[in-house]
């Protein structure tokens, strides 16, 4: 009768087994090395969590002040289209530039510091003449469309992901340098033994 081989062990035992702490007698001191290496990379990657939480928790934090300094200070004056509403031209580089896919027209609105002219983005079928109200800052300057709460939170979110995953990345080349290291010494000493097994006696 053919013998039956055993199953193989679950996958965290086999981990466990792989530990620096393991009994196996054929588990080299390399390969403790490299184990411990790994444990280590991983405890530190997972400490990296909270980290990375509270990064993102004090960038949420700067980003709504950010937003509610500009909400405070922005300011609604009436515009008066001097065109009627087009696909958005081409407008010199120090203007804003409205998406292609809104109306736009080009506007004059008068502030303490003189008379202002930008292309915005306008409703479908204005008409030269009419009065819109824009957005301006405290310098009478046309401002562009500020963060929402969930856009404040979306960046706050993506830094804390990115800071965790480069910082993982960082901590994990350690053991995989590590791996490299150890098994060129590996291939050597093999290379070693081979070559003394090989050597006819004298």
């Amino acid at each position: 009768m053919r013998r039956e081989e055993p199953a193989p062990a679950p996958t965290p035992i086999r981990w466990w087994r792989l530990g620096p702490w393991s009994r196996n007698h054929l588990m080299r001191r390399s390969d403790r090395y490299e184990a411990t290496f790994v444990l280590l990379a991983a405890t530190l990657i997972l400490l990296l969590i909270p980290f990375a939480a509270a990064y993102g928790t004090a960038t949420h934090s700067r980003l709504e002040q950010q937003t509610q300094a500009q909400r405070t200070s922005l300011h609604q004056v009436p515009a008066v289209l001097l065109e009627n509403t087009h696909p958005t031209p081409d407008t010199p580089d120090d203007e804003p530039r409205p998406s292609h896919r809104q109306d736009s027209a080009r506007v004059r609105w008068s502030t303490p510091t003189g008379d202002h002219t930008a292309v915005v983005p306008t409703e479908a079928n204005a008409t030269a003449g009419q009065t819109i109200t824009i957005s301006v800052d405290t310098d009478g300057n046309l401002t562009g469309p500020i963060r929402s709460n969930r856009d404040d939170t979306v960046v706050a979110v993506t830094a804390a992901c990115g800071a965790w995953a480069l910082g993982s990345g960082g901590i994990a080349l350690v053991p995989a340098l590590g791996h490299a290291l150890l098994t060129r010494t590996r291939m050597r000493q093999w290379a070693r033994e081979w070559t003394r097994i090989d050597t006819s006696p004298r």
